[in-house]
Order: structure tokens, then C-alpha cells, then sequence
């Protein structure tokens, strides 16, 4: 498809509401973040079995994002938080920019994107977010939101996961 789809429709929940308690929606519950390389691997295989359906570009209802568009936003969060991980436990309290996953399906035509490129980006980001995980020695290093809410390396590594495994469970995979 070389044309746009409408946008996916606005999600304006703040899914930080996951590191009170999980996510009744998908099954999440928190983890110990020092088991999140190791979840983050296991999502992997499923990430690529998911994008190995036929009909991986096809949306499921007008506004609501493909399979292969949710992939690609999993690849872009594994390594924005996995920099953002980065940036806490090597600088002291770092703000970071809101992200706007809508804007980047768009700026960067997740709906076009070629299926096992992103499903070898997925392993690649994995692979290098876990490498920033494993190197954790501090989980209380914190950082701000845009909005000036703090958070630590542990409570990024709880939201990071959830959200990947959130959208694998918005696939059925």
C-alpha cells in the first residue's frame, strides 16, 4: 500500500497506570526487572512467527493498526527505552521527550514496511536493549518524563515489557 491509512484511533490512557498493579487487558503483572532480557528474548520468536502470516499488513478495522504496524512500533520501543535505559544509568536524572508512536507509524510507513526486515529488527533491538539491561547495576537510577513524572531503570523496564507484550497479546500472538 503506497497511500497513508487513516490514523489508528488516539490512545490517551497513560499506560504507566501498569506499574500500580499490571494490566487486567492483556494479563501483565510485574516483574522483577532483572528478568527482563529474558522476557524481552522469549518475545522474539513470537514476533517473528506473528509476522510470518499472510495476511500481516491487512488491519482488522479501519483505525486500528495492522499486525505488521504494531510490530514496528514494538522494534521502535525496544530501542527507544532501551536508550533511554541507557541514558539513566549514565547520566543523572535525564528528561526525556514524549514519543508519539502514531506520528512515527506515519513519518516511517509502518504499514509499508517489508515483514522479516522487521522481524530481523526486532531480534537486532532485542539484542541490544538486553545487552543495556543486563549491564543494570542500580535499579533506583531514575529519570522525567516530559511532565516532570519520575521513574526509575526498574519501573521503565516493567513499562517496557508490558508494552511489548501487551501488543503481541493485541495480535494473538
Amino acid at each position: 500500500m503506497d497511500t497513508a491509512p487513516e490514523p489508528a484511533m488516539p490512545d490517551t490512557r497513560d499506560w504507566t497506570l501498569v506499574l500500580d498493579g499490571g494490566c487486567p487487558e492483556c494479563g501483565y503483572t510485574l516483574h522483577d526487572p532483572a528478568t527482563t532480557g529474558q522476557r524481552l528474548r522469549a518475545g522474539v520468536p513470537r514476533w517473528q512467527a506473528v509476522l510470518r502470516r499472510p495476511n500481516v499488513a491487512e488491519r482488522p478495522a479501519p483505525r486500528v493498526w495492522s499486525t505488521l504496524e504494531y510490530a514496528s512500533h514494538a522494534r521502535d520501543l525496544i530501542a527507544v527505552l532501551g536508550q533511554r535505559v541507557r541514558a539513566m544509568i549514565t547520566e543523572d536524572t535525564p528528561t526525556f521527550a514524549d514519543y508519539d508512536g502514531e506520528a512515527e507509524a506515519i513519518r516511517r510507513r509502518f504499514w509499508a514496511a517489508d515483514p522479516a526486515a522487521v522481524a530481523q529488527q526486532i531480534a537486532s533491538r532485542t539484542d541490544e536493549t538486553v545487552k543495556i539491561v543486563e549491564g543494570v547495576e542500580d535499579w533506583w537510577r531514575d529519570g522525567l518524563r516530559s511532565d516532570g513524572r519520575r521513574f526509575t531503570v526498574a519501573q521503565l523496564c516493567q513499562y517496557l515489557l508490558h508494552d511489548v507484550e501487551h501488543h503481541l497479546h493485541d495480535v494473538a500472538g
